[in-house]
């Protein structure tokens, strides 16, 4: 009953926390808006609505870029270092966790603009995550990113899913995910906590593989749950 109420509680503040965050990335934008109103109030209709139209859509662009700088700052001051773990979902560990993904959560409405991008990448970098040289991320569905490693020259797909973390019964599973080099992660695909895939490894479209899944360097998996589709040249030998 305590921890219900808690939870309800906590939601509360969640909701305004998100307004008030929102809303502070937005002054910049504001100003920007209040100076354009202020200083065309002289101008024809059609001239201040050309000043005020151009106004709106890069404060837009200026308010996206803000929060995602304002979350990646608070995130790299913040990230933990979790391990691997198993934790009773009311527990510190877990708190702690949810802040920090409700805190992503403010960011990855904005993502979806930008991917692939260095914008992006910079953003899950700032959160934790490592990313290897030239690697490519198309997606805005990375989660506990703190937890996540995507080697060099990887391809990261369209709305491809990458967690870190599950919740089974009263638990809460946290694993590491590792993605080796000039790994090829296809769209809509779903990486599971503890996964760990070798380099020059493909997963195909729509593919899910399960919770602490091994995936051999060179080798093709896919299907529900994912299943190796083409055995690595380098195994047969």
């Amino acid at each position: 009953m305590l921890w219900r109420f808690a939870q309800h509680f906590l939601t509360t503040l969640v909701i305004i926390f998100s307004g008030a965050y929102w809303g502070f990335a937005s002054i910049p934008s504001i100003m920007l808006i209040l100076q354009v109103v202020e200083n065309t109030q002289h101008y024809s209709l059609w001239q201040r609505s050309v000043y005020i139209g151009f106004s709106l859509g890069l404060s837009y662009v200026i308010w996206i870029l803000m929060v995602i700088l304002l979350t990646a700052m608070i995130g790299f001051l913040l990230r933990p270092k979790f391990k691997s773990t198993q934790v009773p979902f009311y527990s510190i560990i877990t708190f702690k966790w949810a802040f920090l993904s409700v805190l992503d959560r403010l960011a990855k409405p904005f993502i979806g603009y930008l991917v692939p991008s260095w914008v992006v990448n910079g953003y899950y970098k700032a959160m934790g995550c490592k990313i290897g040289w030239r690697a490519i991320i198309s997606s805005d569905r990375l989660n506990d990113v703190y937890m996540v490693e995507i080697g060099t020259q990887s391809i990261i797909g369209s709305k491809v899913l990458i967690t870190a973390h599950i919740a089974e019964k009263d638990k809460l599973i946290l694993a590491p995910v590792k993605i080796g080099a000039k790994c090829l992660i296809g769209v809509g695909s779903q990486i599971s906590p503890g996964c760990d895939i070798g380099d020059g490894a493909v997963i195909a479209s729509r593919a899910v593989l399960p919770k602490y899944t091994k995936v051999p360097p060179g080798e093709v998996w896919g299907g529900i749950p994912a299943k190796p589709v083409r055995k690595s040249t380098n195994n047969n030998k």
